[in-house]
């Protein structure tokens, strides 16, 4: 068993998928930030979240590891979006659609050709998700 443990450890292929996931978050990084400070920005969607977020830094980190599960599927984030978003004041429904505009273009500006075009699925689906959630449960 001990022999199992170290092949784990010293894994030349575990380590380089450790190295290209390590590559990817700045990737990943650099768009959210770059997402998100559009969506600070933005006339409708700023106020609601520059008065949910208190420590911009440490959300920025929080979806860092989100996206890097999401798309690359790098089991880093723990945390419940559902909930999370639950807890935020003034969301309205139609806010998605300026999300997703948001997303789409800072998405196809910060990431290459491919992961842009996941990225954009996953949020459209994220969304609807949250969406439904939200807004659309019965009682």
């Amino acid at each position: 068993m001990s022999t199992v443990i170290r092949y784990a450890e010293n894994n030349p292929a575990k380590d380089a998928g450790r190295a290209a996931a390590l590559g990817r978050r700045a990737e990943i990084r650099t768009f959210v930030v770059d997402f998100y400070s559009a969506i600070r920005q933005h006339e409708t969607l700023g106020p609601i979240f520059n008065t949910a977020v208190e420590d911009w830094d440490a959300h920025f980190e929080t979806l860092t590891d989100f996206w890097m599960t999401v798309l690359l599927g790098v089991p880093s984030y723990k945390g419940n979006p559902f909930e999370a978003h639950q807890q935020v004041s003034g969301i309205q429904d139609s806010h998605f659609d300026s999300w997703l505009i948001v997303f789409k273009e800072s998405a196809n500006r910060s990431l290459n050709e491919d992961l842009a075009a996941i990225a954009i699925e996953k949020a459209s689906r994220i969304a609807d998700s949250l969406r439904s959630g939200l807004f659309f449960r019965t009682r």
